[in-house]
This record gives C-alpha cells, sequence and structure tokens, in this order.
C-alpha cells in the first residue's frame, strides 16, 4: 500500500507568494471540521486556524486575504495529503471507457510548488483580468455579448459562492456574480443584468464560462494524470475535484456537438486523402486500414491520430508482412466532436503525410521525427513534474548507473542550458 504524502512544510503559491504550513495543526483542525460543511469552507477553517498557515518570516496568514488561484493551491495540497477527505470517484476512461476509481488530489503533481519552479509559460501563465475574454454570444438584456471580463477575487470576496456551492441548485444572484469576479458581459456591467443573463445562458456558454472561471482561479496546474489500466491513455483530472462551479452541463442539450461522418464515409475521405499523398511522396508499397477500435497511444498517453508500423516478419505467421500505416477513427470522432475548428480533410490529409515521413526516414535508417516526438514526451513531463523532481526520479530509477542517468535526464539538462543561456543574455541570473 502506499504512504499518505506529507503536507509540504514550505510552499510557493501562484501569485509569488511564500507560505509556511503546519501538517499537526492542519490535521487536528481539520478532525474538528463539520463533516457536512462545504467544501471550499471547510479548507479555508482549517487553513484560518491557529498555527495552520503563515507567512515565510513566521507571520499568521489570514487565508480569507489570498487570492483564489494561491487559495485554491493549499485546499489542493490538503486533499493531496488527506489532511481533508477525497473519496475515490468512479470514471471513465476518455479513450477506451473502461471504467476506473481514483481520488485525483492524490496524483497531484506538488513538487513545482514546493521546489519553487512556477515559470513555465503555459503551466504559470497569469490569468489577464484587464482583458475581454470571447466567449459565445450570449444575450444580456436586449443585446448580444460576445465577450466577458473576470476580474481577480480573494477567498473573501468569494464566501457567497462558496456558501452557496453546497446547495443543490445554484441560483445565480448578483451577490454571486460579483464573487465569481464576471465583472461585464459585452459592455453590460450591472451584476443584477449579467445575473439574470448567466441564469439564462445556454449550456454550452455556461460551460464555456465555468472553465474560463477556472482558468482565472485556478492555477493551471492543479490537474491530475490518471494513466487507463487497460489501454494506457492519459485522463486529466481536476484537482481538487470538488469545486465551487462543476463542469457537468446543468441540463445537456441535444446536437451541441459535431458528428464526424460515418465509418465508411470517414474511411472514402481517407482513401482519395492517400491516393493524394501517396502520389505526392512517390509512396507505393505502404498499406493503409482505418481501425474503428480503440486508439493507441503515445509514450505520454496521447491516443493516435494515427501510427506507423515498419515492415517484417511476422513473428506469428513467419511471413513477410508490408509497413502500415493505420488510421485510429475514434480520435478524429473525439477532435472532431470537441474541437470547432478542427478541420477534418486537412487533419486527415497531414496525419496520412506525418506517417509517410515516419515512414521514408525508417527506410533511409534514421527517424529524427520519432525521437523528436520522444522529447516533446520528455520535455512535457518534465514540464508538468518540474526540472529539479524530474532529475530526482531519474536519479531513483537508474541508480547508480551514471551513463543512464546522463541518458535519462538529458532532456531536463537541456532546457536548464536554455534557460541558463537566455538568464545570461539578459543579464539576470540563471535559476540554478
Amino acid at each position: 500500500m502506499a504512504s499518505t504524502p506529507k503536507l509540504p512544510g514550505r510552499v510557493h503559491l501562484p501569485s509569488g507568494r511564500v507560505v509556511r504550513l503546519s501538517e499537526a495543526a492542519a490535521r487536528a483542525a481539520a478532525g474538528r471540521a463539520p463533516p457536512s460543511q462545504a467544501p471550499c469552507l471547510r479548507d479555508l477553517d482549517v487553513l484560518g486556524e491557529i498555527g495552520v498557515l503563515r507567512d515565510d518570516a513566521g507571520a499568521p496568514v489570514d487565508p480569507l486575504d489570498l487570492v483564489l488561484r494561491d487559495a485554491h493551491v493549499l485546499r489542493a495540497l490538503f486533499a493531496h495529503a488527506g489532511v481533508v477527505p477525497e473519496p475515490e470517484e468512479e470514471f471513465t476512461c476518455q479513450n477506451c471507457s473502461a471504467p476506473f476509481r481514483v481520488a485525483p488530489s492524490r496524483l497531484l503533481e506538488v513538487a513545482p510548488f514546493v521546489d519553487g519552479e512556477l515559470d513555465d509559460p503555459e503551466l504559470d501563465a497569469p490569468f489577464d483580468h484587464a482583458r475581454a475574454h470571447p466567449v459565445a454570444p450570449l444575450r444580456v438584456g436586449a443585446k448580444v455579448a460576445r465577450s466577458i471580463r473576470v476580474a481577480e477575487r480573494t477567498a473573501r470576496d468569494a464566501l457567497p459562492l462558496f456558501r452557496a456551492a453546497g446547495a443543490p441548485d445554484l441560483r445565480i444572484t448578483p451577490a454571486i456574480v460579483v464573487a465569481m469576479g464576471v465583472v461585464a458581459l459585452g459592455k453590460e456591467r450591472r451584476a443584477s443584468v449579467l445575473a439574470d443573463a448567466l441564469a439564462r445562458a445556454p449550456d454550452p456558454a455556461w460551460q464555456a464560462i465555468v472553465d474560463l472561471l477556472h482558468e482565472a482561479h485556478y492555477s493551471s496546474r492543479l490537474f491530475a494524470v490518471h494513466r487507463c489500466a487497460a489501454c494506457g491513455a492519459r485522463n486529466d483530472l481536476d484537482v481538487p475535484l470538488e469545486r465551487e462551479l462543476g463542469r457537468e452541463p446543468r441540463a445537456p442539450l441535444a446536437g451541441t456537438r459535431r458528428e464526424l461522418p460515418d465509418l465508411d464515409a470517414f474511411e472514402a475521405k481517407v482513401r482519395a486523402a492517400a491516393d493524394r499523398v501517396y502520389r505526392a511522396r512517390g509512396v507505393r508499397n505502404v498499406d493503409l486500414f482505418v481501425d474503428a477500435d480503440v486508439p493507441l497511444c503515445d509514450d505520454g498517453g496521447e491516443p493516435l491520430l494515427g501510427c506507423y508500423t515498419p515492415g517484417g516478419a511476422d513473428a506469428d505467421l513467419g511471413m513477410i508482412r508490408p509497413p502500415e500505416i493505420r488510421i485510429f477513427y475514434r480520435t478524429f470522432q473525439t477532435e472532431f466532436s470537441e474541437d470547432p475548428s478542427f478541420d477534418l480533410d486537412r487533419e486527415i490529409r497531414e496525419t496520412i503525410d506525418h506517417e509517410l515521413t515516419h515512414h521514408l526516414h525508417h527506410v533511409a535508417g534514421s527517424d529524427p521525427l520519432d525521437d523528436e516526438e520522444h522529447d516533446d514526451i520528455a520535455r512535457d513531463a518534465t514540464r508538468r513534474v518540474g526540472r529539479t523532481e524530474a532529475i530526482r526520479r531519474a536519479r531513483r530509477t537508474v541508480g547508480g548507473d551514471v551513463w543512464g542517468f546522463v541518458r535519462a535526464t538529458w532532456p531536463i539538462w537541456a532546457i536548464l542550458a536554455v534557460g541558463t543561456a537566455i538568464a545570461r543574455c539578459a543579464g539576470v541570473d540563471a535559476p540554478f
């Protein structure tokens, strides 16, 4: 059985603040929390107990004064360490539909918060509260809004939302709108009009707004990765799992998802595209299949649009089989239904061309494209777990094998070298 993670004693927060946490005081305070209390309110009460939360100099910190991005990181750390309960929930693999049970917060990567490595340009990018963000057309009073502005909020500002989140149905009032941080829809700024517009928003528009509010008030690092035991796919889950605004549709609407052409029509598109791409590449001897079963995944757990398999002797039949390109119908189906900008014909053409590139590299004896893809996967993992933690894990994996350690960690050293060079050019100190 895996040991329970420890609550970090010193934590870097998205705002740049550094705080200290007492695990003993936090566990004692959590033990006194009413079991029926809403999670956000419970966690803030635990943080507010004497001795739980201090600044880096040792002075007490009022958790209600924290901006929401900081407060939610501390909530996530509580759940990760089991200071507050997060029961296992049942999920379904997004790739193969196999069920699995997990408590997402236990899978959170906490090292970047502990090591102070919150400098990734994507995962740690600050939310632009001054900008109007695009949103699906939404009726606001007598007008139609196509943008939303979200202001930064502290935990104190958000208390009305936290209290309302415990109710079976969220009733959107002007006070809730203010607590959310929604300050404008289009040019409309009156909270009463905004509340009415959000209450009447079509489900797709509401879900897009909820996603934006999560982006504004939660660090992009607050997610867990579960690898499906059945197919190896990566499933990203919210941390903490219980949030004041859930991602589940309030009332599912029919006809809101685009449907991919049926398998026969899709295969016809693939064949037509392949004829053109194969001729342009001067290739004829590579088999092409459309696979409607569970898609294979890359080493990072992402379901593939297509894959290339070199030719060779079949281990079972003892026959020579030709090289093969396989196109995965279900991955195209998922991308097409979830991404309005997904250009089906272009993606089919580019996927076939990409896999033919693998074939031509393989024939030439070296596949730099494959090396690049594996390097990208390694870099993505390093960004998620943090540079220092990636090195620690590589050291534990390879033990005393120095050459193995260098092989396992060279992408990390390359990232650090680039960061050092940039820092020197900018005239500032390097991170290490």
